[in-house]
């Protein structure tokens, strides 16, 4: 611990007006609302296939991630003496393994496993590193969490990236659902409200993934490609971006649209139910607000967008 409390004192000394700019910038990058835009851009837009297999590894690692700080339940070193925490605000819930740079790394190692380019490889690397030692300059974690972010944020999405891969080409989802089950056991024993809507983001994605295969089966490939065009590429290429413009910001309304009114409508019936457990019953209503608000971006959505003809 002394030469954990040593490193978080180091990075203290160094800060300065310009050094807390960038790495807020390095640990904003990471949370919800940056990491949600660029990952349901590139699963509508881009490539539906790359945007899958992005999401599965994000949820996948933010569900481990979870489980793994509400069973180990280390305290982070906000207030420990002679340390000055920044941005406390995002650091809600236990300490190891820390979740921003978990989270960080699977995106990054996710695009760097999927493009293989060396620009890719250079970036990612610097965005993984600032990412994990921000949160040690922010003194909102101790080094070993950091560590162990980055290790496990690697290994859980290579090995979370393969188990794609295969169920992708072979339509094997029984192993999407045997994983399913095996975070809902671990759900049971842990009896945390944090976990259950985190395991609620899973569950949406493995129910929304398998519902999307099977019965909407949008696409985010060019169907003009191989047949006679005598128009310009130029207005071919300008009606693509309209097309895949429109339905980024379909999806992002209604995506926000349906969070918001799942929440509220939480809040509403909540006070009409009396049981003598009222806790489970929060976990509960919570794991279902998640699951639909994922399903809906993945299957949901892409149906919506088969509808208004946005295909």
């Amino acid at each position: 611990m002394d030469i954990q409390l040593s490193i978080l004192q180091f990075f203290q000394s160094m800060r300065s007006p310009l050094l807390n700019v960038m790495f807020l910038v390095f640990t904003i990058s990471t949370e919800t609302p940056v990491v949600v835009l660029f990952t349901v851009m590139m699963y509508w837009c881009i490539n539906k296939k790359y945007g899958q297999r992005i999401l599965f590894a994000l949820v996948g690692n933010i569900t481990l991630n979870t489980g793994i700080k509400e069973f180990v339940k280390a305290p982070r070193p906000i207030g420990t003496k002679d340390l000055e925490s920044l941005r406390v605000s995002t650091a809600t819930g236990y300490s190891f393994p820390s979740g921003h740079t978990q989270t960080g790394t699977s995106f990054w190692v996710s695009l760097m496993s999927i493009f293989k380019v060396n620009w890719l490889y250079i970036l990612g690397t610097i965005m993984i590193l600032g990412v994990g030692i921000s949160r040690l300059y922010l003194v909102v974690h101790w080094p070993i969490d950091v560590l162990f972010g980055w290790i496990f944020g690697i290994i859980f999405t290579l090995l979370l990236g393969k188990v794609f891969d295969y169920v992708d080409k072979e339509k094997n989802y029984s192993i999407l659902l045997f994983i399913l089950i095996l975070f809902g056991v671990i759900a049971f024993f842990l009896n945390s409200i944090d976990y259950m809507k985190m395991f609620g983001l899973f569950t949406g994605f493995v129910l929304g993934y398998i519902v999307e295969d099977k019965f909407v089966d949008f696409s985010t490939e060019d169907k003009t490609k191989g047949r006679i065009n005598f128009g310009s590429r130029t207005t071919k290429r300008s009606n693509r971006m309209a097309i895949n413009i429109y339905r980024f910001i379909v999806g992002i309304i209604t995506l926000g649209l349906v969070y918001i009114g799942l929440k509220y409508l939480k809040e509403a019936i909540m006070p009409y139910i009396v049981l003598d457990n009222m806790n489970l019953v929060n976990m509960i209503m919570d794991y279902i607000r998640y699951a639909l608000v994922v399903f809906y971006g993945v299957a949901g959505a892409p149906a919506l967008f088969k509808i208004l003809r946005l295909n």
